[in-house]
């Protein structure tokens, strides 16, 4: 207990003793930081607005002239035991007739138009889980296959494209991610290193009366890491707060933007996430650099 209170006693003096330059480092790091939660903020709400318009993904299963009452009821059985399927409606060729008049009342066709063109049907709404562009597909070529259905309609490359563009900011994510840290990595090693350098006679000392370098990495380690964590919670704390004011502008632009999206800020567990993240980050990056500066500096002492 004792040596952990000296770990946490130490790394909080090397803060306090290096005040400016921990202060730069945190500021750059809540910059760098607020940069990947930009991104973040972006993709949690274009996937929002995604899954939305996905939740209105519906199949339209077209009949055929000749299909019997037993055809029907065959396919209202499938429908219903169909795991995807959320809902169904069955639209007979009157209703459908009925339906297309309301619509297009005033229309001159509605007048010439003679006997009944149009197919029976069933409007199907699909499961979320059942939406991804296989598993949609394969429902499909199901559906084909019942006999009396005539086609199958459903915005097969729409829902393509969606799912491409949320793959797509994936991957951008993972590089962006992967980039800003290495930088917060760097930023943290570096000021660690310095904060080494100041504390050199210090460590001398202690490798000469037989300390190990677990004990002497450890306090830098929960410096690293609390530089981080605060850099972390610093970063959240200023993407919320222009969050807002740039949700209250675009709000007021109205129009479409500002009646149509409503903008969200990311949920409590991302952001505990990005946090614990820079807390981690930081922790690696004053373990890369206290190891280094040891072994530079000749030390050979017990682990």
């Amino acid at each position: 207990m004792r040596r952990l209170i000296y770990y946490f006693k130490t790394a909080l003096e090397n803060i306090q003793i290096n005040r400016v330059m921990v202060f730069f480092s945190l500021f750059s790091l809540s910059l760098t930081l607020m940069l990947f939660g930009f991104f973040l903020l972006f993709y949690h709400n274009v996937q929002r607005i995604l899954v939305s318009m996905q939740e209105d993904v519906q199949l339209s299963i077209y009949l055929s002239d000749s299909a019997q009452e037993e055809a029907v009821r065959s396919i209202k059985a499938e429908l219903s035991e169909e795991k995807g399927v959320l809902s169904f409606r069955y639209i007979s060729k009157e209703d459908a007739l009925n339906l297309f008049k309301m619509e297009f009342q005033d229309m001159a066709l509605i007048k010439n138009l003679e006997g009944n063109p149009l197919p029976a049907s069933f409007e199907v709404k699909v499961t979320g889980t059942y939406q991804e562009p296989r598993k949609l597909a394969e429902m499909v070529d199901r559906f084909r296959a019942l006999p009396g259905v005539e086609e199958v309609q459903y915005g097969s490359e729409w829902i393509q494209s969606l799912h491409a563009l949320l793959k797509l900011l994936k991957m951008i994510g993972v590089g962006i991610g992967g980039l800003l840290s290495v930088t917060v990595i760097a930023i943290i090693a570096n000021t660690v290193r310095l904060h080494m350098y100041n504390r050199k006679e210090e460590i001398d000392i202690m490798k000469l009366l037989g300390a190990t370098d677990s004990f002497i990495k450890t306090p830098f380690f929960l410096e690293g890491a609390l530089i981080g964590i605060l850099s972390g919670c610093g970063s959240v704390l200023m993407l919320s707060a222009l969050f807002h004011l740039s949700k209250t502008s675009v709000q007021s632009v109205g129009g479409m933007v500002g009646g149509i999206l409503e903008l969200h800020f990311l949920p409590i567990p991302l952001s505990l996430g990005m946090i614990v993240a820079a807390g981690v980050l930081g922790g690696i990056g004053s373990v890369i650099s206290s190891t280094r500066l040891l072994k530079i500096r000749g030390y050979v002492g017990k682990r």
